[in-house]
């Protein structure tokens, strides 16, 4: 076969290779792809940080609500929370490139002692590293929407999902501000109590695991303090400590006896307010025993929203 004729068949295959792949990466990036891709869809005015019991915990769109008047210039609020997303440089890049130029943004971030943990085997340099080869680490662009990058570096699918939803739990909502609802009842099943009891005792035994190969690591209080002195200057910034079962939160307190006390300590230090409502957790349910169901979720929004809008007035008025 002529050179010529072999390397024009070759490109013709090439192009109409990636033609196909560029194909299937914009629609599936125009439908559901994950339930973290919508937080990296939109530059944020304010944002909700922390782990998983923010992610599903706290609602961008009672927050907006509720406090319209103060973050009228500051949308939309965006819901950062990420399963991975511990305290490190890695999510506090994330969290610079995802913020609008602004210096009177809403920032709150849910905290726990599993905010601060990693593997017992590694130092500094390899939890960086470790963080790096999750979601965040592997992207560079936050803020657009369809977002290619994301999807060509974190999708572990087949494209071809883009033509079927299989992979989407029914029971979550993955909303386009971030906020991953979890819903106990839909049209075709529920969440019955006995399933939450199970889940329940299966979290309990994941973090009991857990905690004997992690540890809280120097690394990760040392980047949420450089978090906290980033983030207050670009606005307002509320510690949380979302509710979980008490048995949940007895087990992380085990680990960490003094964490409340240390938060406080460190929000005083900021001059901002740490919220714990750890204690009333019986006032809210849970769908495993440690992230809020979509009710409580939006109850313990509206609670957390309330507080916050308390802060703000006292705040404005002893300015006046």
């Amino acid at each position: 076969m002529d050179l010529k004729k072999f390397l024009l068949k070759l490109t013709l295959l090439a192009v109409a290779f990636c033609g196909v792949y560029y194909f299937f990466v914009d629609k599936l990036s125009k439908g559901y792809v994950d339930p973290y891709y919508y937080k990296f869809t939109q530059e944020a005015g304010g944002l909700i940080l922390g782990l998983s019991r923010a992610n599903e915990g706290i609602s961008p769109y009672i927050v907006e609500s509720k406090l319209d008047s103060f973050i009228r210039q500051n949308r939309p609020i965006v819901n950062l929370g990420i399963n991975e997303a511990h305290f490190g440089d890695v999510y506090l890049e994330t969290i610079k490139k995802k913020i609008k130029k602004s210096d009177n943004g809403l920032f709150i971030i849910s905290v726990s002692p599993a905010n601060f943990t990693a593997p017992k085997r590694l130092d500094e340099n390899q939890i960086f590293d470790f963080d790096k080869k999750l979601k965040m680490g592997k992207i560079t662009n936050f803020t657009s929407y369809p977002n290619h990058n994301y999807i060509i570096n974190t999708y572990g699918l087949p494209l071809y999902s883009s033509f079927h939803n299989l992979d989407q739990w029914n029971h979550r909502v993955s909303h386009k501000n971030g906020w991953n609802e979890i819903i106990l009842k839909t049209k075709s099943d529920t969440i019955t109590d006995n399933l939450i009891n199970y889940w329940k005792t299966e979290s309990i035994k994941f973090y009991t695991k857990k905690a004997e190969s992690e540890h809280i690591a120097p690394y990760r209080y040392d980047c949420f303090i450089k978090t906290l002195k980033y983030l207050t200057t670009k606005g307002h910034v509320f510690l949380t400590r979302v509710p979980s079962d008490l048995d949940v939160v007895e087990i992380e307190n085990s680990h960490w006896q003094t964490f409340d006390k240390d938060m406080d300590s460190i929000a005083k230090v900021f001059n901002i307010p740490y919220l714990n409502y750890s204690k009333q957790s019986n006032e809210y349910k849970t769908y495993d025993g440690s992230h809020l169901e979509s009710e409580s979720a939006k109850k313990f929004t509206r609670v957390l929203c309330d507080d916050i809008k308390n802060i703000l007035i006292q705040n404005k008025n002893s300015y006046l």
